[in-house]
């Protein structure tokens, strides 16, 4: 993959110096600008591609909101990562289409997750097809870091799902669909294995073939008859997916009971 292509924008030159710093700390992503303010910023924006801003909110003159929009209309708009000490713009940020909202100070680790956000947004604009299409971020180690999002169909929409979301997965006439709380998507992946593989096994289990659960979403473990059981969910259904009795052993080793 090539490098990511980030521009700074803040009027308070601190904080471009510490944002720079963490983000040179991140391997795979390439700082090609700065600016002061979004006018100038604009500039810098329509003579050379970005595929990510991170744009302070409260500016003088134009603030990033009104800017986030204005850069929304180029030909090639980059993903907007809003950087601020303020909490009261995060509706206003997401209302045009922020990847991020990132509150100053910004940590190394949030940083990093906000990077893992444009990689998946900047693959599925590119239309790149990818190893179980999950998205992930190395430090300037080579360290990989957890997978933490996924990609995913709903309708005719390319979406991006945080794995701590993800209530469970089920395979049903060889798709395979993931349940939110309140969303089903499809994935991306043609197998639950290949799923089962990406995600972390601390939180996620295989209950059944058709079935993977993530175990921080169980709300009751029902006993059902032969020694095996029913796990109730937290999406809005209250779903309830079977385990297997091959897997029940397992499943009270991984729940403590």
């Amino acid at each position: 993959m090539r490098s990511i292509r980030a521009l700074i924008v803040d009027d308070e030159a601190p904080a471009r110096a510490h944002l720079r710093t963490l983000l040179e700390e991140v391997e795979g992503v390439e700082i090609v600008g700065e600016a002061s303010n979004a006018v100038e910023a604009e500039k810098l924006l329509r003579v050379a591609e970005h595929d990510v801003v991170f744009l302070d909110i409260r500016m003088p003159g134009m603030d990033g909101v009104r800017a986030a929009e204005l850069y929304s209309g180029l030909p090639k708009p980059p993903s907007v990562v809003f950087t601020t000490a303020y909490e009261e713009y995060a509706q206003q940020a997401f209302d045009v289409d922020a990847i991020d909202y990132l509150l100053k100070p910004i940590s190394k680790d949030r940083l990093r997750k906000c990077i893992r956000k444009v990689v998946g947004r900047l693959h599925v604009s590119e239309g790149a097809t990818y190893s179980e299409e999950i998205r992930s971020v190395t430090d300037a180690s080579g360290q990989e870091e957890s997978r933490e999002y996924l990609t995913a169909r709903q309708g005719h929409r390319m979406v991006l799902i945080a794995t701590e979301d993800i209530v469970y997965v089920q395979v049903e006439r060889e798709e395979v669909n993931i349940f939110t709380r309140e969303d089903r998507y499809e994935a991306m992946v043609s197998s639950l294995d290949g799923l089962e593989r990406a995600l972390d096994a601390s939180s996620f289990f295989r209950t059944h073939r058709n079935y993977l659960v993530n175990l921080r979403h169980v709300s009751e473990v029902v006993p059902m008859f032969n020694r095996t059981y029913e796990l109730v969910m937290t999406d809005a259904q209250e779903s309830r997916v079977p385990v297997s009795r091959r897997r029940a052993v397992d499943l009270r080793a991984a729940l403590g009971f």
